[in-house]
């Protein structure tokens, strides 16, 4: 299947406008701890309680303030929906951004401002991420951190300036609804582009089950997980929602994480759509002017950056969280925004307790009925989809993954019936891989020809050959290639998963017959390049010199149990772990699983060892030591977690967060 056309690099997606908005916090009551870390300075090896920046507050509007703007605003409309999609062998029922798989590419050129409307027609309460970007925190998209999570048939005003040109993409937050099919690239254009091409081609890799014989990426977490709750909500249902509260006595625990239960309800309807009449406070950042006037968004009650523990030593669930504010004013504790509407502080406090636990046991109840009911398996288990155990990849130092899945495809095609891109003999084409896979590493080749990488994760690198390339879940490569005369086949191995484990799509530059689905060209022989053997272009190197501060990261957790975790604390939304403005802050990643880990930072990029590329995914093998620099120059609360959705929502997440000044 051909594409109708080449994407032109200058495409730009326009619609309308809308408004809406919100914000959480929480801050953790755990202590903090300390080890000796590199250069003697102490590593924080825990999460840890103290004031932070409000994803909503005047530190992120100022840093807003301080990007480039051009003047332009880009506004667009999109739409997340229930659909019937023809992937190339068969039809599936599953869920898109507007009516394709993957959604379309929004363009925008750096030193712009995206706004969207952002519409959940899902059954499940859902966000945006936008991965990659280092934009303002309230955008970030990530629930019960920096928003309240979009209730279905409720709409969402994104709107930040973009500044980073590259590749990047966007998908949901919460829970394993990316692997449902919900994800989109993102191409920011370089005004000032030195790269010379003729076309562009985006490569959006994935594997797939959704809607096969059944199957549904909820059923399979839960299989994965023995049935506890994900970490970013039970996204099967869209009822019930735990107070700040219960986040904030959840954190600071070991053992298997016990997820925070549901998201998106228990808070006023009228949040994330433009027609909120309550509780109105302007949280944008955005004057007059170019970009518009700025709207006030709907603020939903919620627990402040506040150590709870101050008051709450030991809290054992959200009645005793009740009791405990029951004599304290809402000022006092920072809650003085919650709406009174009349009542007293105790009684407050109690109605919140009372809210939250029935809300608890609303969400156990829907979690139990719609986990297979309300996704798009439509009930049906299906097959398991799990991995044999001993299934190896040398590549990857272990086990591949964990998921078995029956399709693998590239621009949502399978290998039967691959998409075709046309050129020319002789011209040159940019192709920019995006790996949207739930768990899934890729090698990609493009047979008869070499690669010149050019960037990763939207970075310039030190132009480097390539036969073929590994590519983790949210990595992002461009490559440049000259085209041959003829038809190549594309094709992306699902590392360690099988021999017939494949995706492919088509370069055609002149007449002959699409290659078989079971090709396999001999640059799949060749040398495999790998992030660690390229380095950053040189104006993107990293500072050399002594961090500010050590944070000690440890990939913890097994197979068995499904207990994935940094340090040994299971995600909550009230974890920290203290960064502070202007700071060089090293991670210092340790694997001590028997798994490999793409881990992501939110909001920012880092700068791999020895000249090596700047990046926001690294991929960690079994057992492997990395420390990676960032400078803390983007305040607010800012995830860190492993992006095998699988991991991420079975505990291995956490938030740095920025103190205030």
């Amino acid at each position: 299947m051909d594409s109708p056309s080449t994407h032109s690099r200058r495409a730009v997606l326009t619609a309308g406008l809308a408004v809406a908005g919100g914000s959480l916090l929480a801050s953790s009551p755990g202590a903090a701890a300390a080890t000796p870390g590199p250069d003697g300075r102490r590593a924080d090896t825990r999460p840890r309680g103290g004031r932070y920046v409000d994803p909503h507050g005047p530190e992120v509007a100022e840093a807003e303030g301080k990007r480039a703007f051009s003047g332009r605003v880009h506004r667009l409309h999109l739409e997340a929906r229930k659909a019937r999609i023809d992937i190339g062998s068969r039809t599936v029922d599953t869920w898109v951004y507007g009516d394709r798989l993957p959604g379309e590419v929004v363009r925008v050129t750096a030193g712009d401002s995206l706004s969207m409307t952002f519409r959940n027609s899902l059954p499940q309460p859902t966000t945006l991420h936008w991965h990659g970007l280092g934009l303002r925190n309230d955008m970030d998209g990530v629930p019960d951190v920096t928003q309240r999570p979009i209730r279905p048939g409720d709409s969402f005003h994104y709107r930040f300036r973009v500044t980073q040109p590259g590749t990047y993409w966007f998908h949901p937050h919460v829970g394993v609804q990316q692997d449902h099919g919900l994800y989109a690239p993102l191409i920011i254009d370089d005004p000032k582009e030195p790269l010379e091409y003729d076309h562009e081609w985006v490569v959006v890799l994935d594997d797939w089950l959704d809607g096969v014989d059944g199957s549904d990426p909820d059923v399979v977490l839960n299989e994965l997980n023995h049935g506890r709750d994900s970490m970013h909500g039970d996204s099967g249902s869209g009822e019930g929602h735990h107070s700040d509260g219960d986040h904030a006595h959840a954190s600071g625990g070991h053992g298997e994480a016990a997820g925070h239960g549901n998201h998106g309800t228990g808070h006023d309807s009228s949040h994330g759509t433009s027609n909120s009449n309550s509780n109105h406070r302007d949280h944008s950042g955005h004057g007059s002017g170019s970009e518009g006037t700025a709207v006030p968004a709907w603020v939903p009650p919620a627990f402040p950056d506040v150590d709870l523990d101050r008051f709450v030593p030991h809290v054992n669930g959200p009645g005793d969280l009740g009791l405990d504010l029951a004599n304290k004013s809402l000022h006092e504790v920072g809650l003085g925004n919650l709406p009174l509407h009349g009542m007293s502080a105790t009684a407050a406090a109690a109605a919140a307790a009372a809210s939250a636990d029935a809300a608890s046991r609303e969400a156990a109840r829907a979690s139990r009925g719609a986990r297979r009911d309300d996704g798009p398996g439509h009930g049906h288990n299906g097959p398991s989809r799990l991995l044999k155990s001993g299934t190896r990849s040398d590549v990857l130092g272990g086990m591949p993954g964990s998921v078995n899945y029956p399709y693998h495809l590239i621009n949502g095609r399978t290998k039967t019936d691959p998409e075709g891109f046309r050129a020319r003999p002789g011209d040159r084409i940019r192709i920019r891989f995006i790996n949207a896979g739930g768990d899934t590493a890729y090698r990609v080749a493009l047979g008869g020809h070499h690669m010149t990488v050019t960037h990763t994760d939207g970075y310039p690198v030190q132009h480097a050959r390539a036969e073929q390339l590994l590519i983790g879940m949210a990595e992002r490569y461009d490559v440049l290639v000259t085209a041959k005369s003829g038809v190549f086949p594309l094709v992306a191995v699902a590392d360690g998963k099988g021999k017939d484990k494949t995706a492919l799509a088509v370069l055609r530059t002149g007449n002959g017959p699409t290659p078989e689905p079971s090709v396999h060209p001999k640059e799949l022989e060749g040398p495999l390049t790998t992030a660690d053997r390229l380095r950053a272009a040189e104006g993107v190197r990293g500072r050399s010199g002594k961090p500010d501060r050590v944070l000690t990261m440890k990939l913890m957790g097994n197979m068995e149990r499904f207990n994935w975790s940094f340090n040994g604390y299971p995600y909550t939304p009230s974890q920290r772990y203290a960064i502070e403005e202007g700071e060089r802050v090293r991670l210092v990643f340790r694997n001590r699983t028997a798994m490999w880990h793409p881990v992501h930072l939110h909001g920012h990029s880092f700068t791999l060892p020895n000249g090596g590329p700047r990046k926001d995914t690294t991929v960690m093998r079994p057992g492997q030591r990395l420390a990676v620099d960032f400078d803390a120059d983007n305040p607010g609360l800012w995830m860190l977690h492993c992006h095998n959705i699988y991991h991420s929502e079975s505990g291995m997440m956490t938030v740095l967060g920025y103190r205030r000044k």
